[in-house]
């Protein structure tokens, strides 16, 4: 019987003692092993799609990656042969954009991890994307047109949109009454047309001052004006035209525009001093029709409004409203400061006529109208009968009612302020303060803006004549109108 040796032979042992001692030195510490790149794979390995089965533009992707001694701690993706983007996500919506000028493109989407050593897989996984354009919308934001007729401006917003991304859209074109189509600038989404007394329409961008050159057209103030607007994108495609509500904008009929926001008594008052003065006005009334006439937009808004005349009157009550456009609540005057600020920078001049509430907020009017705030105290001052508002300029009236006046608000002046109105007040309940009710401002010798802490039409004394005197001096002596 033959029995198997209990040691190898020879030859085996030293086969044996060879891959011993290769594992020993393969594996002794401080000796390196050489880094295996990661692999990356996409969730989807092809897309079969031609013709009008293309996928639009916005592509979402998924990809994975593995490495078989570490971990993956990042990828890099580029799409054709733009740059490597790093990124830790596994998925993300893209964007594709089409070359300029094609309707369709196959594009080379491709991803490649990125291990804890910093190695990169050489092979990256790749996907071709077919994509089809897709044309882009443009649209007028419909809240910002007026509802009512407006004076001498309208200020409007649009915006545009394009599945493929924003950034392919290459033009934006405006239109009036079915006329020819004129570029406007894409980036410009507050756009303003502007009549002036020559009958010429001007486009303004924003809060610019100077108009857009090269604009051309004439709203249609014999009735509403048709606007259009559409958008191209890089592959040449127009969206189709959007249409704007009907939109009438009046011409300015007189160098003087009113703008009211207080009583029916109010009104009737300013109305009956005006026309026995003579003077002309158009009007722009903020509470009739539940508002319907107020800007949607009272910067620039208003202020391309102002473009159109040579003085303002504004007359207006302690209430607050809001704006469409910023959604602040806030005194009229405080809405209307930055525009009257800007046209009395201009030259023009400006009266106004506020009654307050102790609680009024007047941060808004510093600076542009000459009052720094109100006096406060304790206790509530009155103007009987036998007492006035007393002039303090030369060839202004003073001013008295035939009824006890209460709930009035004495002002503190802004620096550049000169004192116009004191009035002699009875003080109840511990008030204290200063007595002063109007003041004015000058502007290179001439007066350019007055500005009464108190409502003018209830000085009724001598049947309403002391104050239309008083408006005789301001509106037509020292403004010219």
């Amino acid at each position: 019987m033959r029995h198997l040796p209990l040691f190898p032979r020879p030859a085996s042992r030293l086969a044996a003692l060879s891959l011993f001692l290769g594992l020993v030195w393969a594996c002794e510490p401080g000796v390196p092993v050489e880094n295996q790149l990661p692999e990356t794979r996409m969730s989807v390995d092809r897309i079969d799609l031609s013709g009008p089965d293309r996928l639009n533009s916005v592509v979402k992707l998924a990809w994975f990656g593995s490495d078989a001694d570490g971990y993956v701690v990042a990828y890099e993706l580029r799409v054709g042969e733009g740059p490597w983007v790093r990124t830790t996500q596994t998925d993300s919506t893209l964007v594709l954009g089409i070359p300029a000028g094609q309707d369709t493109a196959d594009l080379a989407v491709e991803v490649r991890a990125i291990d804890h050593e910093g190695g990169i897989d050489p092979s990256p996984a790749r996907l071709v994307v077919p994509i089809k354009n897709t044309p882009p919308s443009a649209e007028f934001t419909t809240s910002s047109f007026p509802d009512v007729q407006v004076w001498n401006a309208v200020t409007f917003q649009w915006f545009a949109e394009d599945p493929d991304g924003d950034g392919s859209i290459t033009d934006v074109e405006l239109r009036v009454n079915g006329g020819a189509w004129r570029p406007i600038d894409p980036n410009q989404k507050l756009v303003s047309l502007v009549l002036h007394a020559s009958g010429a329409t001007t486009l303004y961008y924003g809060n610019q001052e100077a108009s857009a050159a090269n604009w051309g057209y004439a709203l249609d103030t014999a009735g509403p004006s048709v606007l259009e607007i559409r958008a191209r994108d890089l592959a040449g495609a127009w969206s189709a035209p959007d249409t704007a509500p009907l939109v009438t904008v009046k011409m300015p009929q007189s160098k003087l525009l009113v703008v009211a926001s207080h009583s029916a008594a109010a009104d009737a008052a300013w109305s009956s001093d005006l026309a026995a003065l003579g003077v002309d006005y158009d009007l722009l009334d903020l509470l009739s029709n539940s508002g319907a006439a107020r800007p949607r937009s009272w910067n620039p808004g208003f202020r391309h409004t102002l473009r159109g005349y040579d003085a303002v009157v504004v007359y207006t009550a302690s209430s607050v409203m809001l704006d469409p456009q910023t959604g602040l609540t806030k005194l009229p005057l405080a809405h209307m400061g930055p525009a009257i600020q800007r046209f009395g920078e201009a030259g023009g001049r400006v009266l106004v006529s506020a009654s307050f509430s102790a609680t009024s907020d007047l941060t808004d009017l510093v600076g542009t109208f000459p009052i720094d705030g109100l006096v406060t105290s304790t206790g509530q001052v009155r103007l009987v009968t036998d007492s006035a508002l007393v002039a303090q300029q030369s060839g202004y009236p003073n001013l008295k009612s035939t009824n006890v006046l209460i709930g009035l608000t004495p002002m503190v002046a802004s620096a550049d302020a000169e004192v116009l109105y004191r009035g002699q007040l009875s003080k109840l309940s511990g008030w204290q303060g200063d007595n002063l009710m109007g003041v004015l401002r000058r502007k290179q010798g001439a007066v350019q803006s007055v500005f009464l802490s108190f409502d003018l039409h209830r000085l009724d004394g001598q049947n309403g004549q002391m104050r239309r005197d008083a408006l005789q001096k301001i509106l037509i002596d020292e403004f010219g109108l």
